[in-house]
C-alpha cells in the first residue's frame, strides 16, 4: 500500500517536484487562514455588518480602524488591546444595541482611549481571544472581575469617598465600623492606615457595669441580646464562654465615682419618661425595636432595645451624669441631667428587658483554674485587640496584613471543594465563613448582609499592588482625619459635649451633622445664641436634631464667642454685601426666586404654596444666615459646601444680589424653618 502512495506521488523526479511544490504551497496557505479566521477578526466582521445598516453608517465605518488595537499605559504596567473587539465603545448612537462586544460603555469620568479597560476591570490585556483575556489560564491568573466588584479598581487610585462608587465607599466604611482593622492592618496607597470606628468598650471597670451572667450570654451569643451587636459570634463551648466570664470579673477593677445611688426620679406623668428621651433625641444615635419588631433610631450607639438585662442601675445612672468619666474616649456627650431627669431615665431604660436572656444561666463561683484558661483564651482569641483588659497585652500583628489582598496570587490561597478559583470568590467566602476554611483559624463569623460582604469585599479588591504602587499622578489622595482640638473653654466645652462625634471641624470629626469649620461666616450671632439654648424649636422637621445640652448662659456665651470668631471662611469678607436692600431689589430677587430659577421646586418659603422637599425650607432664612455668606454661596455652592445637592446655577452678580436681597428678607418664625 504504502509503496503504491510513494509511487504516486515521488515516482519521479517530475512528480516528486510537483507534490513537494504542492505541499509547500499548502504550508504556506495555512497561516494566512489561520490569520483570517481569528476571533477578533470575526468580531470586527460582525461589527461592520452591524453598522452597515445604520443611518450613520458612514460616520461608524470612518472611525472604526481595523486590525489590533492596543492602548499602553506603561507606568502602570498595562497594556491592552480590548479596543480591538470592543469597537463601539466610544459611539453613543448605539447605545441600543445589547450584544457584547458592541455595546457602548457607560459614561465614565475618564478617556477611554486613555485609560482602556483592563485597568479598571482586569483580565488579560494583551490577549486577543475570548478566553484568555476574560478567564483564569496558565499565564494569566486575573480574570475579569465580575461586575458587583466593578468600584474596587475605583479604589485603586481613588483613595477619597467619591459619590459614584456607593459599595466602595460602604466596604471602607465597614472595615472600620466592624472593627476588621483592630485585628488587620488595612494600609492605603497614601501611607494612610484605615483606624478603627466602632469604639469597642473597655472592660478594665466591667463588674461595676455589669454582672457575670449578662457577659456568660453575651459571649454566647451577641446578637442574641441585640441583632445590630457588632461583636462577632466566636462560637465558644459553654466552658470557654464560663472560663473567659469568669476572668474578665476577675481583673475588672472598680472605679471611683463609676457607680451612683439612682436618684428619685419617678413621676406621675407615665409620658415624662419617654417624653425626655425624645426630647434628648437619643434615637439619633440608639436604636431599639418597636411594637412591631421593627428596629428605629440610630447606629451611632449601642442597640438599648435589651438594655436592661445589661446594666446595674447604679452604673446607669453614674454614666447618664456624666459619660466621660467612665469612659474619656465615648462620642457620648455630657447632657449634664439634673438627678430627677437621671432617675426618670434610668428608671425608663432598666424597665427594657428580655426575660429569656438569663433565664438559664446558674453560674458558680469561678474557680482559679477557670480564671487562668479563661486569661489564656482571651490572649488566644485576641480580645485585647479591641477591648482594654487589665493584664492583657493589645496583640501585635494579630491577623495577616490586608494592605495588598487585592493582588494576593491563587497559589497562596486554599480553596474550599466546589469553590469557584477566583480571588474574589476566596475574599468573599473568607468573609462570610472564615472558620469553614479550618476548625482552628481564630477569625470568627461576622453577622454581615450579601450586601455587606459585597462591600467589604469590594473594598478589599481595591487594596491591591496597583493601589499601593500607583504613580502619583494617578492616585487622587484620601482626606485622613486631622487632630484638630478648639482651644481654651471653648474647646473644653466642645469636647465635653463631644460636637465632634456628630459635626467636622476642620477635617475632624463625623457626618451626622453639617460642617461647622465656616459656621461663623454662615449665621448670625442671635441665631447661634438661640439655637444653642433650645435647638429643637428651630429644626422641627428633621428626625434626627441637635440636642438640648442643658447649657448655661455663659457657656452658650463661650462657645458663640468661639464659633463667631474663629470659624470663619478666608473665602470672603462679611462686609462684602451689604446688610439692608432696597424694595426693588426684594421684588426683583423674589421674581427670580418663582420663575427664571424656580428655587421653590427645592425650597419652601410659603408653606401653604410651595412643595420642594428637596433642599432647606428657607422661611425663616434671613434670621440665620449673613448676607455675604448667602450671596457667596449662590454665586458657588461647592465652594462653600463641597458636596451640597444645590447645583451652580453660574449666577450673574445682579441675580445673585437681588437673590440675597429677597432671601434676607424672610424672617418668618424660625419654628418654621425645618433644616438648615
Amino acid at each position: 500500500m504504502m509503496k503504491r502512495v510513494r509511487q504516486s506521488f515521488f515516482g519521479d523526479p517530475a512528480r516528486a517536484f510537483g507534490t513537494m511544490s504542492l505541499a509547500l504551497l499548502i504550508a504556506l496557505a495555512i497561516s494566512p487562514a489561520k490569520d483570517f479566521f481569528r476571533q477578533w477578526r470575526s468580531y470586527q466582521r460582525g461589527y461592520l455588518r452591524l453598522i452597515a445598516t445604520r443611518g450613520d453608517a458612514v460616520t461608524l465605518h470612518r472611525h472604526f480602524t481595523p486590525g489590533i488595537q492596543q492602548i499602553w499605559i506603561p507606568k502602570m504596567g498595562v497594556v491592552d488591546r480590548c479596543g480591538t473587539c470592543h469597537l463601539a465603545m466610544k459611539e453613543n448612537t448605539l447605545r441600543d444595541v445589547r450584544l457584547q462586544p458592541y455595546r457602548p460603555h457607560p459614561w465614565v469620568p475618564h478617556q477611554l482611549t486613555e485609560f482602556g479597560c483592563v485597568a479598571c476591570h482586569r483580565g488579560q490585556g494583551a490577549a486577543t481571544t475570548v478566553e484568555e483575556a476574560h478567564r483564569s489560564t496558565l499565564a494569566w491568573e486575573q480574570p475579569v472581575l465580575p461586575a458587583k466588584y466593578d468600584e474596587s479598581a475605583c479604589g485603586e487610585c481613588h483613595l477619597a469617598e467619591l459619590r459614584s462608587t456607593p459599595r466602595l465607599n460602604y466596604g471602607r466604611h465597614l472595615l472600620a465600623r466592624e472593627g476588621c482593622v483592630h485585628c488587620h492592618t488595612v494600609r492605603e496607597g497614601d501611607g494612610t492606615v484605615l483606624t478603627a470606628t466602632d469604639d469597642p468598650p473597655s472592660l478594665e471597670h466591667i463588674a461595676d457595669k455589669t454582672t457575670r451572667e449578662w457577659v456568660f450570654a453575651w459571649l454566647q451569643n451577641p446578637q442574641a441580646y441585640a441583632s445590630t451587636a457588632t461583636m462577632p459570634n466566636f462560637q465558644l463551648t459553654q466552658d470557654d464562654a464560663r472560663d473567659i466570664s469568669a476572668f474578665l470579673m476577675s481583673q475588672s477593677t472598680p472605679l471611683q465615682g463609676d457607680t451612683m445611688q439612682v436618684p428619685v426620679g419617678k413621676s406621675s406623668d407615665p409620658t415624662a419618661a419617654p417624653m425626655l428621651y425624645g426630647e434628648s433625641f437619643c434615637a439619633s444615635c440608639h436604636a431599639t425595636q418597636n411594637a412591631a419588631g421593627n428596629l428605629v433610631g440610630g447606629t451611632l450607639g449601642p442597640e438599648l432595645t435589651n438594655v436592661g438585662s445589661k446594666l446595674k442601675p447604679e452604673w446607669l445612672a453614674a454614666w447618664i451624669r456624666d459619660p466621660g468619666h467612665y469612659d474619656p474616649e465615648t462620642k457620648m456627650p455630657h447632657y449634664r441631667f439634673t438627678d430627677q431627669q437621671i432617675g426618670i431615665l434610668t428608671g425608663f431604660l432598666m424597665a427594657k428587658t428580655d426575660s429569656d436572656l438569663l433565664a438559664n444561666v446558674h453560674l458558680e463561683p469561678s474557680t482559679p483554674d477557670q480564671v487562668a484558661h479563661g486569661k489564656r483564651l482571651v490572649t488566644e482569641l485576641g480580645c485585647a485587640a479591641c477591648h482594654r483588659i487589665n493584664g492583657v497585652k493589645k496583640p501585635d500583628n494579630f491577623a495577616p496584613d490586608l494592605t495588598r489582598v487585592g493582588s494576593r496570587s491563587l497559589v497562596q490561597l486554599l480553596f474550599l471543594p466546589g469553590m469557584e478559583h477566583t480571588l474574589p470568590a476566596y475574599i468573599a467566602a473568607k468573609i462570610t465563613n472564615p472558620r469553614a476554611f479550618g476548625t482552628n483559624l481564630k477569625m470568627p463569623k461576622f453577622t454581615l448582609t450579601d450586601a455587606q460582604i459585597d462591600a467589604l469585599s469590594t473594598a478589599l479588591l481595591a487594596q491591591s499592588d496597583r493601589q499601593q504602587d500607583e504613580p502619583p499622578q494617578y492616585r487622587q489622595a484620601s482626606h485622613p482625619q486631622t487632630n484638630y482640638q478648639p482651644a481654651g473653654q471653648a474647646g473644653k466645652l466642645m469636647a465635653d459635649l463631644r460636637c465632634f462625634s456628630c459635626h467636622t471641624i476642620n477635617g475632624r470629626g463625623g457626618d451626622m451633622a453639617p460642617d461647622l469649620s465656616w459656621e461663623g461666616s454662615s449665621v448670625q450671632r442671635a441665631w447661634m445664641v438661640a439655637f444653642l439654648k433650645n435647638p429643637n424649636t428651630l429644626r422641627p422637621a428633621l428626625i434626627r436634631r441637635m440636642p438640648k445640652f442643658n447649657l448655661t448662659d455663659s457657656e452658650i456665651q463661650t462657645l458663640t464667642d468661639y464659633i463667631m470668631t474663629v470659624f470663619q471662611t478666608p473665602a470672603f469678607d462679611q462686609d462684602s454685601v451689604p446688610a439692608s436692600f432696597t424694595s426693588a431689589e426684594i421684588e426683583t430677587g423674589r421674581q427670580l426666586f418663582y420663575s427664571k430659577y424656580a428655587c421653590q421646586s427645592c425650597h419652601i418659603v410659603d408653606p401653604t404654596k410651595d412643595k420642594g422637599y428637596i433642599g432647606p425650607t428657607l422661611t425663616a432664612v434671613g434670621s440665620r444666615l449673613t448676607p455675604a455668606w448667602i450671596f457667596h454661596y449662590l454665586k458657588d455652592p461647592q465652594a462653600l459646601r463641597p458636596g451640597t445637592l444645590e447645583p451652580n446655577q453660574h449666577l450673574s452678580d445682579s441675580d445673585a444680589r437681588a437673590l440675597t436681597a429677597y432671601l434676607v428678607s424672610l424672617k418668618g418664625q424660625p419654628a418654621k424653618e425645618a433644616r438648615k
